[in-house]
């Protein structure tokens, strides 16, 4: 069961808040003041993850597009979000901290039941409001990915997944139904 703890503080949660919380397993992020915590993730959706991550850093490093980790972290302002994976631009330094990477071209989040509605909701909000060309939310279940772009609307694929980072290399397309194999 996933949590987000506003009413319990005088004043907002920041980031700098996060590095004195336990390291229980949990996963803390602040977003506008808010402190959302979300338990460790089961099985099937770190295998996801991992698969999306694999699949996406081979074409980020054959067509020189930037690096893909996951979990990682997205502070932006006050605000610090952990998305399962993104996509850096360019070539960050080895040693870079989190604070001096660019923001990052697509952010993924493997949809659990305890983060649906903040995944589709805050979490997606912020992401293309702080400047993330694309946010996709893999859905386990559904077997689907809802692919999210700032200028339209959410589209839910189930085929195949389709994503151009740039003019100049091929699109990069997931069939979708090998995410879950």
């Amino acid at each position: 069961m996933s949590m987000v703890l506003r009413s319990q503080r005088i004043h907002p949660w920041t980031r700098d808040d996060l590095a004195r919380l336990p390291d229980d397993g949990n996963r803390y992020e602040v977003l506008d003041g808010a402190l959302l915590v979300t338990p460790q993730a089961p099985y099937t959706h770190q295998r996801v993850a991992s698969r999306l991550a694999f699949t996406l850093g081979e074409y980020c490093r054959r067509h020189d597009i930037g690096c893909v980790v996951g979990p990682g972290a997205v502070p932006h302002g006050d605000s610090e979000l952990q998305p399962d994976i993104q996509v850096i631009p360019g070539r960050p330094a080895f040693s870079a901290e989190w604070t001096e990477l660019p923001t990052p071209m697509l952010v993924v989040e493997v949809l659990s039941p305890s983060t649906k509605r903040r995944d589709f909701g805050i979490k997606r909000d912020a992401y293309l409001r702080w400047g993330v060309a694309e946010y996709w939310i893999v859905d386990i279940d559904a077997r689907c990915v809802h692919v999210s772009r700032r200028s339209e609307e959410m589209k839910t694929v189930d085929a195949k997944v389709v994503w151009k980072p740039n003019a100049v290399a091929p699109a990069c397309e997931i069939r979708v139904a090998e995410l879950f194999a």
